[in-house]
């Protein structure tokens, strides 16, 4: 399998096609948008046809039991051939933020304290203090150009009575972590003594750097991995975000299983059933387009990294994962943020770094799911502002 349009796809035959992307249209016609994370690549082709045969025959009623179970089956090959696991019990959502809302409002109590690692994805915060939870923000640590996380903080935090659970990101978004089988052993220890339950998405967990491993929660050898929670998707595998599917991988836990069963959020946040019929086809693909996808974006990482690693005034965290960059812009004109030197000054839309880390606006996220030349423009902006300071 190919990819279905030119590696060298121009900026502007990029934006001529995404006509109603929210990536490309929010800013200007002469901002290189590296904001939100999607990709500009199209998705697989077998994987569009499975929905284009939908819309075709009008079935675009709700889904069927039968396409639900065709999905579920579909992922736990997918898991079974890529992670050597075997999900057993699936729930199919619409997407992981509205899974997580329902993860945590059915398994935790009101006021209860939420562990987020940060910097984080933004929605974390969002749904924690939407469901009445209290956000209990723990740092991670920056070493040279790598995030670890801080294991005696989240152990004293996490001791607190009020706290009662701890959301994952893993592979990590912002920073590019993938989270080591010791990492995730040392916080199901925590987990495990505290009684805390663990909510790990792992939406980006195709997206690896050569020679990084993902290693699902839930695959875990340890008896807090039954009260675990694990929160996935094809839309970032696949660039299907619009389509509407994901998929909540069930706790072994009884009750906390029945919690999340009997959930009236459950049955209001449904995946559609185009969505269901082009994920379950992409996870039946051999991986022949998600490893070219790979190249790419391991690829992208590399030209910033020699267009701008050794530059004054900007730091390049090191990425292991996810198609996002994590950078920090030291050198700015007094008062503005690194969003909006780069916005302002370079014309290169990035994700806030006050969005995932509040209080530091000197960091900024960057989306490299581009073609080559996009990137490499980026780079020239980029260079270019930082040198007329």
């Amino acid at each position: 399998m190919t990819l279905q349009f030119p590696a060298e796809e121009s900026f502007a035959a990029v934006r001529a096609r995404r006509t109603h992307s929210i990536k490309w249209q929010r800013y200007p016609a002469d901002v290189l948008p590296a904001w939100v994370a999607d990709m500009d690549f199209p998705p697989p082709k077998e994987a569009l046809e499975a929905g284009i045969t939908l819309l075709d025959r009008g079935d675009t009623g709700y889904p069927s039991p039968d396409l639900v179970m065709n999905y579920q089956l579909s992922y736990q090959d997918w898991a079974k051939n890529n992670f050597g696991t075997q999900p057993n019990s699936l729930a199919t959502v619409a997407d992981v933020v509205a899974a997580l809302r329902i993860i945590i409002m059915a398994v935790t109590d009101p006021r209860a304290g939420v562990i987020v690692l940060t910097p984080s994805y933004p929605p974390f915060f969002r749904v924690v203090n939407d469901a009445e939870r209290e956000l209990v923000p723990v740092p991670m640590q920056r070493i040279n150009r790598r995030y670890t996380i801080d294991f005696d903080l989240v152990a004293r935090v996490a001791a607190k009575e009020h706290v009662q659970a701890i959301i994952l990101c893993n592979p990590q978004n912002p920073t590019g972590r993938v989270f080591t089988r010791n990492e995730l052993t040392m916080i199901a220890e925590i987990a495990e003594r505290e009684r805390l339950i663990v909510i790990s998405d792992e939406i980006h967990q195709d997206l690896r750097a050569p020679g990084t491993v993902h290693i699902p929660y839930s695959s875990l050898d340890h008896e807090s991995s039954s009260r675990a929670v694990v929160l996935a998707s094809p839309s970032k595998s696949f660039n299907i975000a619009g389509l509407k599917v994901a998929h909540i991988e069930l706790p072994s836990d009884t009750e906390l299983r029945s919690r999340i069963e009997g959930s009236p959020l459950l049955a209001l946040s449904q995946a559609t059933s185009i969505g269901l019929s082009v994920g379950t086809q992409a996870y039946r693909t051999e991986g022949d387009w998600l490893a070219e996808v790979r190249t790419i974006i391991d690829e992208n990482f590399n030209l910033v990294i020699k267009g701008l690693g050794d530059q004054d005034g900007i730091t390049i965290t090191e990425r292991e994962g996810t198609y996002l960059l994590w950078g920090e812009l030291l050198r700015r004109p007094s008062g503005q943020s690194a969003y909006e030197f780069l916005l302002n000054r370079a014309r290169v839309a990035v994700g806030p770094g006050e969005d995932y880390l509040p209080g530091a606006p000197e960091f900024f996220r960057l989306n490299l799911a581009a073609w080559p030349s996009v990137v490499e423009t980026m780079i020239e902006r980029i260079h270019d502002a930082l040198a007329a300071l």
